[in-house]
């Protein structure tokens, strides 16, 4: 009897052994067969929300909560807060933005791209060669090297009537969930065409 009491003992502490070992190694509890994924796992794999999203470019613009944005609403939300990016760019606070101060320059402004090329690129690829500006160009109305508030707001407001134009696919004056639908995939394409046309212009073994 002692011998059986014995072997039993020994059998449950080399099954003890065994499991603590394998949690060590694998830092978390053992899974047994068939089970699901952790709640870390799930996690992961839920998709993360899209900033650019129809229904929350709608819930961010629509200010009378019709479920359509009209231009004052898409121009307001454009250049909101527009003083408040100028002051920010502005580091020597002279009240111009140089063009460093601006930010990045659009990458087909490297003099080793033949912008015509890339503009050409763009259009058999599906894309609007009219979209790809350099920003810093096209704010500095004067082209006196550096760009004002007056003109920092002003661009803003042009790119966001010019953009609203674009969206509204059948000219009723309101952007409407499909229309956005349809606008974001329209930037994908753009993005896409532009990285593509960029190598190409570039690179004039391509």
């Amino acid at each position: 009897m002692f011998i059986r009491k014995l072997l039993v003992i020994s059998t449950l502490l080399a099954t003890s052994t065994v499991a603590l070992q394998g949690y060590a190694q694998n830092g978390n509890r053992p899974v047994r067969d068939g089970a699901g994924p952790g709640r870390g796992e799930r996690m992961v794999e839920r998709p993360a929300p899209q900033r650019h999203a129809p229904g929350r470019l709608i819930h961010n613009m629509d200010s009378n909560a019709d479920r359509l944005i009209s231009q004052e609403e898409f121009t307001t939300q454009q250049t909101n807060n527009y003083e408040r990016q100028f002051d920010s760019r502005d580091i020597n606070q002279d009240g111009l933005l140089s063009a460093t101060e601006f930010g990045p320059r659009h990458p087909a402004m490297d003099p080793d791209i033949d912008i015509a090329a890339f503009r050409a690129c763009i259009a058999e690829n599906g894309g609007n060669p009219d979209v790809e500006e350099d920003r810093f160009a096209a704010s500095d109305t004067n082209a006196d090297g550096s760009v004002s508030k007056e003109e920092f707001f002003l661009h803003l407001e042009q790119r966001a009537y010019d953009q609203f134009g674009r969206i509204d696919s059948n000219d009723d004056g309101q952007l409407a969930a499909e229309e956005l639908a349809g606008n974001m995939k329209d930037r994908n394409l753009q993005r896409r065409a532009s990285h593509l046309c960029l190598r190409e212009a570039g690179d004039p073994f391509l």
